[in-house]
């Protein structure tokens, strides 16, 4: 029996569609809560479970073989700094602990590029120091300090393998992550869209499923490996994803002063709200950050291959068009 957490989620259900196409069949899928219609068909068993729960962890875990830890909480803004905490440090030590105790194989966990904080020279790759007083935001310092956790396990004897994958998008988005909100809100974009001058990598979310998958069979013990796909400008995205939606818009870039400002106040309407906010001052300092960040680790010890931008941008576009048009009454 192979365990999945958080296999409700975007890269979640894709890797279980990868794994149960590769023939393994016998998978347990953890979930919180909600609708999981659409990973059922590859589940031979699903447990609904809260990862901060280490009873109901421990018990999802005996009798697996392998655990792909996928479980995490996401939100920049820095208003839910206890439950990133509970759900990625605390869910993670009750993973590693279960993993320990029912003598599992082999944990991939999945961790966040953000965990890794760029060099002198601004690179991140897999040699950059993991120092959690180096972390901007808690997010950040939640998802280092759960990969810290895992590779200290190592030491005591656990097999696993960590995966930083960068900006994840693509199509099977059933949740709408922060991503598919981007997506949503530009697709039949017209006219001109205001935006700011910053970029980041984005990966597809196919690519960093067979980027795990990879880890998991062919990863070494205690390593980790960036799974990155291309670079690209937050004002080119919003063009890519209004022009495979068929149209063409214009972009006008705002001060990045301007936009931390607006992103501040924003902030404060999002927590009254109980809404995630796509855009934070968090966020804005990481799309100017001008990184450069590395996969030629993951290309040359797992054959790591992430497909062209491009077509990842027009399958994204294409998938939430057919998703809006299904869920239309």
């Amino acid at each position: 029996m192979i365990l999945v957490t958080g296999a409700r989620g975007h890269i979640g259900n894709v890797l279980v569609r990868l794994l149960y196409d590769k023939g393994f069949h016998d998978l347990r899928l953890m979930v919180s809560g909600g609708d999981a219609a659409y990973i059922e068909p590859y589940a031979k068993e699903i447990v609904r479970c809260d990862i901060r729960d280490a009873k109901a962890v421990d018990d999802a875990v005996s009798g697996c073989s392998d655990v792909f830890h996928l479980a995490g909480h996401i939100h920049m803004s820095g208003s839910e700094n206890q439950k990133l905490y509970d759900i990625n440090v605390g869910g993670t030590k009750n993973i590693v602990a279960a993993c320990k105790k029912h003598g599992v194989k082999r944990l991939v966990y999945v961790s966040s590029i953000h965990a890794l904080t760029p060099s002198a020279d601004n690179v991140i790759d897999e040699t950059v120091d993991m120092d959690v007083s180096l972390c901007a935001d808690e997010y950040s310092r939640t998802k280092l300090l759960g990969t810290l956790e895992v590779l200290n396990a190592c030491a005591d004897g656990l097999d696993a393998v960590v995966v930083f994958p960068t900006g994840v998008i693509g199509p099977y988005d059933y949740r709408t992550s922060m991503a598919g909100r981007m997506f949503r809100k530009y697709i039949g974009a017209k006219g001109a869209r205001l935006c700011f001058k910053g970029k980041f990598d984005f990966v597809d979310v196919r690519d960093v499923a067979d980027g795990i998958y990879r880890a998991w069979r062919y990863g070494v013990k205690g390593q980790g490996y960036i799974l990155s796909g291309e670079e690209c400008g937050i004002g080119e995205m919003i063009k890519m994803i209004a022009r495979c939606s068929g149209r063409e818009v214009k972009t006008i870039n705002l001060p990045v002063s301007l936009v931390k400002a607006c992103a501040g106040a924003l902030s404060v309407y999002y927590r009254i709200a109980k809404k995630t906010p796509i855009l934070t001052k968090e966020t804005v300092d990481i799309v100017v950050s001008d990184v450069k960040i590395s996969n030629d680790k993951a290309k040359k010890t797992l054959g790591f291959l992430p497909r062209p931008l491009e077509d990842t941008m027009r399958d994204t576009v294409d998938w939430h068009c057919s998703a809006e048009r299904t869920s239309m009454p």
